[in-house]
């Protein structure tokens, strides 16, 4: 493989040579050879193909949080993390597990941003469980926003954004969300507090909660200007899990 430097670049491919971009480079390699598929990797590619749908339907609806502020390889970061949890699910074969069925767990901790990992610029840990009654109960200690917040240069204020989001992947179901914002800023301590508190999540749904930084400065028209972008935009998944 080579990087084509000429601004004239070819595309396409001649012979077993493939001319393409990638990631605003132009990359020549050989074309890659027919493999035949055993009845296993069909399988498997049939497992990610489905780990692939549910992870657009996660990402979709959560929209109004992500807001196009993950970073570029978040759509396929986050496909292999469901594939990966639904794999560890040796009790069950193939074509059968699911994140219904499935220890979800793996995706605790999961950055939507490489680029302002959310464990960084928050340091406290936010408390988020499942209870008995499959409520889930988001909790957060203390908080010395002066020591326990990384601020941007020239920012003081902040929210923290979490939210929670339950779905069983049924076109004839309507997915669950809830969230609420704290406000943060940069001189004001907070004492602990449960910030979110669901009510019971039916059986057979993944419940997802993650928490978000939005950071602002005061605008005089629009009240505040958010300063969160592709490239800065710390958020992370809390919680993981299938109701059962």
């Amino acid at each position: 493989m080579a990087t084509l430097e000429n601004k004239r670049a070819f595309s396409g491919m001649v012979g077993n040579v493939v001319f393409r971009n990638y990631r605003g480079k132009r990359i020549v390699q050989s074309r890659p050879a027919q493999v035949k598929q055993t009845k296993a990797t069909q399988k498997s590619a049939t497992e990610f193909g489905s780990c692939s749908r549910w992870a657009k339907q996660l990402r979709l609806e959560l929209t109004p949080f992500l807001v196009g502020q993950a970073d570029s390889a978040m759509y396929q970061r986050f496909t292999t993390a469901i594939y990966n949890a639904v794999k560890s699910n040796t009790a069950l074969p193939q074509g059968v597990r699911s994140p219904l069925n499935s220890d979800m767990a793996l995706l605790q901790g999961f950055e939507f941003n490489t680029h302002s990992p959310f464990a960084t610029y928050f340091k406290p840990t936010i408390n988020a469980q499942l209870t008995a009654n499959n409520e889930v109960v988001l909790t957060v200690p203390d908080i010395d926003p002066a020591t326990d917040v990384v601020f941007p240069d020239g920012c003081t204020t902040a929210k923290l954004v979490v939210v929670v989001y339950a779905t069983n992947f049924s076109d004839t179901t309507t997915p669950l969300m809830f969230h609420t914002l704290l406000p943060i800023a940069k001189n004001t301590t907070l004492p602990a507090q449960m910030v979110l508190q669901t009510p019971p999540i039916p059986e057979s749904y993944l419940v997802l909660a993650a928490a978000k930084l939005l950071y602002y400065t005061p605008n005089l028209l629009t009240e505040s200007t958010t300063l969160n972008s592709k490239d800065f935009s710390p958020a992370m998944v809390l919680l993981a899990e299938a109701v059962l």
